[in-house]
């Protein structure tokens, strides 16, 4: 039978301990935090507000009423005014007035 061998592990430490200190160095003081003035302002947040809001608008007139039967098509309804011009408009308009709100 052959014999099976344990490698033996040692540990040695020295007796001068250390504590280890980290390499990199930091600019700003911990206890000193600067405030950093906000990307936006108060009127970018007022804009953002009305173009989704007029995103919204214009997803609620796509949405358009309802039909009184549900198997009837009524293609004046589906493919009227206020689904296919007016509602993109406005969304389109919501989404220029996005990125007016984030570039002013």
């Amino acid at each position: 039978m052959s014999k099976s061998k344990k490698k033996k592990v040692v540990v040695t430490t020295s007796s001068k301990v250390r504590a280890t200190q980290s390499k990199i160095r930091s600019s700003k003081s911990s206890s000193a935090k600067v405030s950093e003035p906000l990307v936006f302002g108060k009127e970018n947040y007022k804009w953002i507000a009305i173009g989704v809001g007029l995103i919204i608008v214009g997803m609620l007139l796509m949405i358009g009423g309802f039909n009184e039967d549900p198997a009837v098509w009524d293609e004046s309804k589906i493919y009227g005014f206020q689904r296919t011009l007016l509602a993109p408009v406005v969304i389109l308009t919501g989404l220029a007035v996005e990125i007016y709100a984030i570039f002013k």
